[in-house]
């Protein structure tokens, strides 16, 4: 479903205009969000020209309070629709509008005091590395189906079951995924972790490599197969000690074939200063079939998997909302066959982030 820019202001106009209607009889039901971004990148890669871009990156949305228990939420996008794992449009299309999408529409029910229920398309609920936390699952990837999450003082537990791709054809069945996470604090340690079981992925246009529109980036597939089934466990143990963050991450997929490495590790430690400015760097390892690509994090180049490198950022607070993130990262393959190159590629990130 796309948009142009002209109908994200209009919706939002008439969000504020039913807000005020609102508000007029009763405590608005109505709150607007977004942010806004720009970014510079420049990219050192092997085999070709480097490639300098501007990006771009718009998403509002709006809540509604049905209920002391019930939840209504939206929000519209830039980029390309046919993209999960980015909602960054690119500076350079001959001028032309950008498109805009819908990549949340759920309710969330407050079912008890301590268990909330998602139902629609919403932000994945996982629970992620406090270093560097897109290894698993991309953070702009919005699944569909529903979601239990329970909060209860120090400990955290939810659990998923996503559509991935429905088949109307009597003879394959559907792709779909479930997602578990739980997390906790144990004095100065926090502990945490997931299982994503994917089933039926193969046989549906998802495991094509190559082209423009694949959600297939690099995981091993024979003909529109992929050689390995998908059970990931993801581990992760953080140390925290005043402004002092370290942390460590295991990746297996214990589904994966024989014939395909599939481990994965991060190291990563973080500074956050008193003025809420912060350093970070991590380290990462990540096997060709340890992760699932089609929606896995889309940072490092072009190497979604069977990679190695190290990720290093800055990020400050300007003013109003204003922020400013500067990151850099340097990416070489684990296997050189399998990559096709064996040069360390390189990526340098300038992001100026408003929040409203």
């Amino acid at each position: 479903m796309k948009f142009k820019t002209s109908t994200l202001i209009t919706c939002i106009a008439g969000a504020v205009v039913l807000s005020g209607s609102a508000n007029a009889q009763q405590e608005d039901p109505w709150s607007i969000y977004g942010d806004a971004r720009v970014r510079a990148e420049f990219n050192d890669t092997e085999g070709g020209s480097d490639r300098h871009r501007m990006r771009m990156r718009l998403r509002a949305g709006a809540k509604y309070q049905a209920s002391d228990s019930l939840l209504f939420n939206f929000r519209l996008v830039t980029g390309d629709s046919d993209e999960p794992n980015s909602v960054h449009q690119d500076a350079g299309d001959a001028f032309n509008s950008f498109n805009v999408s819908l990549d949340r529409l759920h309710f969330d029910w407050s079912m008890s005091e301590h268990v909330n229920v998602l139902f629609g398309k919403f932000g994945n609920p996982i629970f992620r590395n406090p270093v560097y936390g897109e290894l698993i699952w991309d953070g702009d990837v919005a699944p569909e189906g529903v979601a239990f999450v329970s909060e209860y003082d120090d400990f955290n537990f939810s659990f998923g079951q996503y559509a991935v791709a429905e088949n109307t054809n009597e003879q394959s069945e559907d792709a779909w995924a479930s997602v578990a996470s739980i997390d906790t604090n144990i004095g100065d340690f926090t502990v945490g972790g997931s299982y994503t079981f994917y089933g039926n992925m193969s046989g549906k246009g998802i495991a094509e490599v190559g082209g423009n529109k694949t959600d297939n980036r690099t995981n091993s597939t024979v003909g529109d197969s992929f050689v390995s089934d998908f059970g990931i466990v993801d581990i992760n143990l953080a140390y925290n000690v005043g402004a002092l963050t370290a942390s460590f991450e295991a990746i297996e997929n214990i589904r994966a074939d024989d014939s395909v490495d599939a481990s994965g590790m991060a190291l990563g430690l973080a500074y956050k200063m008193e003025n809420g400015d912060k350093f970070y760097v991590t380290s990462n390892s990540i096997d060709q079939d340890a992760v699932f690509t089609a929606f896995s994090g889309d940072d490092t180049l072009g190497q979604a998997s069977n990679y190695k490198g190290q990720i290093l950022g800055y990020k400050t607070t300007l003013a109003n909302g204003l922020g400013m993130h500067v990151w850099g990262m340097a990416i070489a393959p684990l296997d050189t066959g399998i990559a096709g190159f064996d040069n360390t590629e390189y990526r340098f990130r300038i992001d100026f982030n408003l929040s409203f």
